[in-house]
């Protein structure tokens, strides 16, 4: 037999063992907001939640778990780091997936919150529903990112006391609590029924810390409390004995018990909660969501543009109405220069998130003054005229905008009865103000 033979039946030899295996969804790698293409972050995002490792009670959690993402998504695309973080948040209170960990961290990591960052990255790797495939890399993160920061262990007694750093929530410890904390001096306080304690700390880059936090019970008045209403009893919360702390130090976040997974993000330090935005979507029948495009998020509105001349021989301005339906956008315009005039046009949106690239077509018109050389006399003539032109808009927040374009402008008059060029190049650089 020939050599070509062999690696033939070489070759069918190690192709039949792969073509028996099943096609298995990619697992999500790189960052979640450079996916850009809708259907593609659906794809992704479905290998998430759609994984059966993760049990839930009720099955539309998993589509209600992906809409929640895809839009933290599109906020983090438009940088609104807080809202992409609250709705990760809530995604994962809703589906703890470790794989939704991964998006909290890279996010934390965006917004300059490097111990908060290397505490999600723990979690993940201490999850038990947490795959080998990519424990090699976080585990290289993490130790990137514990050189620069201090690791913090604080054992408390007596057993089941309550901790907060930094003022953050209180959190009850059996033995020992663990977490990663920025480098500089930290507050530690300690509490147990109405004994309490403040410990100071000073931590530098690198460092594994350790302090004591104790309570003097011996403290404590004595004196016989008063006997207060018979209440319903209440069973008390389960203490670990050792806690990873994850999202407690400081104000910026808020949970009713520092050991489940429920996080709420503050706006600033100590402020409102922000809400995670659920958007409008229906689960199909294998379980996905279709999220709806919400025609409100681009709202109408206020336009006002600059019209630039494209040999510098001046400007218009023009204020008018931006009247927005999804992709689709419809504008009427008064302009004015040393001339006065209008304009209508409408303009398609390639994509509805923070980036807007479109293309836009409309008619200007300008009114003008033309005097008669044989009669002398003066006249208003209307020139109106064909525009084209591409641009991009950028989502400044859900009522402004900003936008520009290049447009190439043709109008239908005699060059030689008028100062006016028939064809002209026109920039525009204009601000949208929306309801």
């Amino acid at each position: 037999m020939s050599r070509f033979v062999h690696v033939a039946i070489a070759l069918a030899v190690l192709a039949a063992p792969l073509a028996a295996q099943p096609v298995v969804a990619p697992e999500p790698s790189g960052p979640l907001a450079q996916v850009k293409d809708d259907k593609q972050l659906a794809e992704t995002l479905s290998v998430i939640t759609q994984d059966p490792a993760i049990p839930v009670d009720d099955p539309t959690t998993r589509a209600l778990a992906q809409a929640l993402m895809i839009e933290g998504v599109k906020q983090l695309q438009a940088k609104a780091y807080d809202q992409a973080l609250a709705n990760f948040l809530e995604a994962y209170a809703k589906f703890p997936s470790p794989k939704i960990l991964l998006n909290i961290a890279s996010t934390l990591r965006d917004m300059g919150r490097l111990a908060d960052a290397a505490n999600t990255y723990q979690r993940y790797l201490l999850d038990p529903a947490t795959g080998a495939e990519r424990v090699a890399e976080v585990k290289e993160l993490l130790l990137r990112l514990d050189e620069q920061l201090t690791i913090l262990t604080v054992r408390v007694f007596p057993s089941g006391s309550d901790i907060s750093i930094d003022a953050g929530p209180f959190i009850p410890v059996g033995s020992s609590l663990l977490t990663r904390v920025r480098p500089g001096i930290h507050l530690v306080r300690v509490k147990k029924d109405k004994a309490s304690n403040e410990v100071t700390v000073n931590g530098f880059e690198g460092e594994i810390k350790e302090v004591s936090a104790t309570v003097q019970l011996d403290a404590i008045d004595t004196a016989p409390p008063p006997v207060p209403a018979p209440v319903a009893p209440k069973a008390p919360e389960p203490t670990q004995d050792h806690v990873e702390g994850w999202l407690i130090t400081g104000t910026q976040y808020s949970a009713d018990s520092g050991t489940g997974r429920e996080r709420k993000v503050r706006a600033g330090y100590s402020g409102p909660e922000v809400k995670a935005i659920i958007p409008r979507y229906e689960a199909t029948s294998n379980g996905d969501p279709v999220v709806h495009d919400d025609d409100e998020s681009i709202g109408s509105g206020v336009i006002a543009v600059l019209r630039i001349d494209g040999e510098g021989r001046g400007f218009a301005g023009g204020i008018g109405l931006a009247i927005s339906k999804a992709h689709l956008e419809a504008e009427m315009m008064f302009l004015r220069s040393d001339s006065t005039g209008g304009y209508l046009g409408l303009r398609y949106r390639l994509f509805t998130s923070w980036m807007r690239p479109y293309v836009g077509l409309g008619m200007p018109g300008f009114a003008y003054k033309l005097t008669d050389a044989m009669t002398n006399e003066t006249s208003t003539k209307l020139a109106i005229g064909v525009r084209g032109a591409i641009g991009v808009e950028l989502r400044i927040n859900g009522h402004l905008s900003v936008q520009g374009d290049v447009g190439y402008e043709h109008f239908f008059i005699d060059p030689e009865e008028t100062r006016l060029d028939a064809n002209i190049f026109v920039p525009t650089v204009g601000v949208i103000g929306r309801l």
